[in-house]
């Protein structure tokens, strides 16, 4: 999957290369309706998907989970708030 390796290369440079490579491909974070997960400490959280606009996942499991600790998202808002930061990328090339 050439996708999994731009992200997971994004992924050693920093938050702002990750941001590119996501704009650049037109993939953004999603949370899957109806599911979550709980930490350690108990707290249920969303689980999340890394997708195209036509909801095709482009990731495996660990590299998702990466991509959501690198962007610290915990709840729909977090995710939310990194859809709108890569789709204000230059290189978003998404609809």
């Amino acid at each position: 999957m050439v996708i999994q390796d731009d992200i997971k290369d994004a992924l050693e440079e920093g938050r702002d290369e990750l941001v590119r490579v996501l704009a650049s491909h037109g993939v953004l974070p999603t949370v899957v309706d109806d599911s979550s997960g709980s930490d350690l400490l108990g707290s249920s959280t969303p689980t999340f998907r890394i997708e195209t606009a036509d909801g095709t996942s482009v990731v495996d499991r660990q590299t998702r989970s990466q991509v959501v600790d690198a962007f610290e998202m915990r709840s729909e808002a977090d995710c939310e708030a990194v859809r709108e930061e890569i789709r204000a990328h230059d290189a978003w090339s998404g609809s």
